[in-house]
């Protein structure tokens, strides 16, 4: 039994194929992600007066740098040393990406890898190694660094370590100094960025569970009305649901994932809706395999 028109080559047989291969799959690796999220390694913490003086650091490291900088215009910065939180290392690619001073190259696949299952990231605290990556990737410098001190005590904050800038053109080492002590004032300033009192918004595990949920559940509990649709034979009854549930699926995807401007959302949207898209049209064919018998039958 046939869809005709629009629907015309699309069985039962073909919603049931597409089922197993594709959305079947991507459910199952949305579910294992979300226990690996909830049930897997979880990284350490990072406070807000530790956050602000760690900006303080890197806004200083990247003025140096800035300086230092001559004829590089490609570079890369290596996960620092001792920063398991990870926070260090991204706020000071981000502000030197923001700066527009170098061409700087992304995050490492494997570090956003081990970043997305809360693996630790290892570092690169050796000038030579160093060096080697910059050559191998064509880099006309390597920052690397390490973490000597990064806590948070009673009333302060307290970072201190050491930036490392390899030029490989030149083969010399600039050191730069990543240190500041916060006090009481540190602590002043770091308030108003502390993250907003519960207001009951789900973690990200939570959403993507309740969000396979309710693409799964709905044309479950819709299914006597979509045996009503099919049981008419015709492509507007049909277009009709299935334009109804992928209208749904777009407005829960939406509120549970969220959206912004950058591509990445965008793709994850596109995808999460290409895979509830595909499991509505499984749904549609079963259900005219389902259907009533037609009164005229």
């Amino acid at each position: 039994m046939r869809f005709g028109g629009l629907f015309h080559g699309f069985s039962f047989g073909a919603g049931f194929e597409l089922m197993r291969r594709v959305v079947v799959p991507v459910v199952l690796a949305l579910c294992i992600l979300g226990l690996w999220w909830w049930l897997g390694p979880e990284k350490p913490s990072c406070d807000s007066a530790r956050q602000h003086v760690a900006r303080s650091a890197v806004e200083h490291a990247v003025t140096r740098i800035r300086a230092e900088q001559g004829d590089v215009r490609r570079a890369a910065v290596l996960h620092l040393a001792n920063d398991p939180t990870d926070f260090v290392t991204l706020t000071l690619r981000r502000r030197l990406m923001e700066g527009g001073w170098l061409d700087l190259d992304g995050t490492p696949p494997m570090e956003k890898i081990r970043s997305l299952l809360n693996f630790r990231n290892p570092s690169v605290y050796d000038v030579e190694k160093a060096r080697e990556y910059g050559k191998e990737n064509g880099l006309d410098a390597v920052i690397i660094g390490n973490l000597d001190q990064f806590e948070t005590t009673k009333d302060s904050a307290v970072l201190k370590g050491l930036l490392k800038f390899v030029r490989i053109a030149k083969g010399d080492v600039v050191d730069i100094p990543l240190v500041v002590a916060g006090g009481a004032e540190a602590g002043k300033a770091a308030k108003p960025e502390l993250a907003p009192p519960d207001d009951g918004r789900f973690s990200l595990t939570t959403r993507v569970c309740l969000l396979v949920l309710c693409v799964v559940a709905f044309p479950i509990v819709a299914f006597p009305f979509l045996k009503m649709a099919m049981r008419r034979d015709s492509n507007i009854a049909a277009a009709s649901a299935l334009i109804v549930l992928v209208v749904f699926d777009g407005i829960i995807i939406r509120a549970f994932l969220g959206a912004s401007d950058s591509f990445v959302s965008l793709a994850v949207f596109l995808v999460a809706l290409a895979a509830a898209f595909g499991y509505d049209m499984f749904m549609l064919s079963y259900a005219q395999l389902c259907r009533p018998p037609s009164p005229a039958a």
